[in-house]
């Protein structure tokens, strides 16, 4: 049955649930307001889905009903979509910076592409680390560009000395704080140190600082670096909505630097363009600090639940900054994740060097960590003979 514009726009504003957990979340595609009761989960065939850093609440109140008020027929006419530039004059002012300053994509994922091609070429090699988000390390091996891959320290944590020994003369560093998988997180003194050192010793190099997890960090030194991004040509800052803005759908991410080293990235790659919904949606995210506390607060009171879990079982995870632990399961990782799966609990993939140890669970609700949890026992508490069978 065909739905006709006018019949579309009602039904979007009369209610949220369809936009609000299907659409915007984007759950299940690692790429809601506390009002669960009034969202419609997705159909994940009777699985609990915490294998891809995403957020099972969704986004928060304001944001769904920005969406609701920017449904309209205006959308029609939508070559130049609205609250774009209402997004971009919000972030500058949050951070204090120009609108030059600020690249808008969809997802931080093309900015984290567009970079890597910017300033990564055969002589100007990427440094990363082992683990870490490998979107950079992934685009540039397709490039062809040599790649210097840095292990974590013993801590689990970036080693910050090693990848400054590594990199220079490089083109660029990717520099994921918090880090994902492991959760671990760097002060901003330490980060500070490591950029200024290496602005100095390797001038051509550029820093790219993935803050993807920071709205979780609950190590009070972790903060933004968007101040040195600003001052320092060498510094870019990448921040996304997938993940504390619960917004993996409707794909939303930014950047911070420079002009000039922000117009190299934008002509490196497509970064796809913002529409309407999206925009208004970011940008009444972005003012609703009271929704990001409470989201922020029921992240850790999830996260301390399940490694409070882990270590009644007797195994140990890292002090995690993000939405998902690192757990030392002492057994390969996929054995892990089969053996949960024949029980419809999925949980992450492997992560080299530690795919023999160590396994990253995604935080879902409070609800679905209790089953997960009751899960990971029946798991690990097996013998070596049940668990064969």
């Amino acid at each position: 049955m065909s739905v006709s514009r006018r019949r579309f726009i009602q039904s979007v504003g009369a209610g949220s649930a369809v936009l609000s957990a299907d659409f915007i979340s984007g759950r299940g595609h690692e790429a809601q307001a506390f009002e669960l009761a009034a969202m419609q989960p997705p159909d994940d065939g009777g699985f609990i889905r915490i294998d891809s850093n995403e957020n099972p609440r969704g986004p928060g109140r304001s944001a769904i009903e920005a969406i609701r008020n920017a449904t309209t027929a205006r959308m029609g006419r939508g070559y130049a979509p609205d609250h774009v530039m209402e997004f971009y004059t919000t972030v500058a002012s949050i951070y204090g910076v120009e609108r030059t300053h600020v690249i808008a994509a969809t997802g931080s994922g093309p900015i984290l592409d567009a970079t890597t091609r910017a300033y990564c070429a055969m002589d100007k090699p990427l440094v990363t680390a082992a683990p870490t988000f490998t979107n950079c390390e992934q685009t540039a091996r397709r490039m062809g560009v040599p790649v210097k891959v840095v292990p974590v320290d013993k801590s689990l944590g970036l080693d910050v000395d090693a990848m400054a020994a590594a990199a220079q003369g490089a083109g660029l560093v990717f520099f994921c704080n918090p880090n994902n998988p492991t959760g671990t997180a760097h002060g901003a003194a330490t980060v500070e140190k490591f950029i200024r050192g290496l602005a100095a010793s390797s001038p051509g190099t550029k820093i790219l600082v993935d803050e993807a997890y920071i709205d979780y960090a609950h190590d009070p030194a972790v903060k933004t670096m968007a101040a040195l991004a600003k001052e320092l040509p060498s510094v870019i800052v990448a921040r996304t909505f997938s993940k504390a803005h619960g917004m993996a759908g409707l794909r939303l991410g930014y950047a911070l630097g420079q002009p000039e080293t922000l117009r190299a990235v934008s002509n490196a790659w497509g970064l796809g363009s913002l529409g309407t919904l999206t925009a208004a949606a970011g940008t009444a995210s972005l003012r609703d600090t009271a929704h990001m506390a409470e989201e922020r607060a029921e992240n850790a009171r999830i996260r301390d639940f399940t490694l409070q879990a882990f270590r009644d079982m007797g195994f140990e995870g890292t002090n995690a900054n993000t939405n998902c632990v690192f757990i030392d399961i002492k057994r390969p990782a996929k054995d892990f994740r089969d053996a949960c799966a024949a029980q419809k609990v999925r949980v992450g993939r492997d992560f080299p060097p530690f795919e023999k140890s160590h396994t990253r669970i995604t935080l879902g609700t409070m609800d679905e960590m209790k089953q997960a949890v009751a899960v990971f026992r029946k798991v690990l508490t097996a013998s070596p003979s049940s668990r064969a069978q």
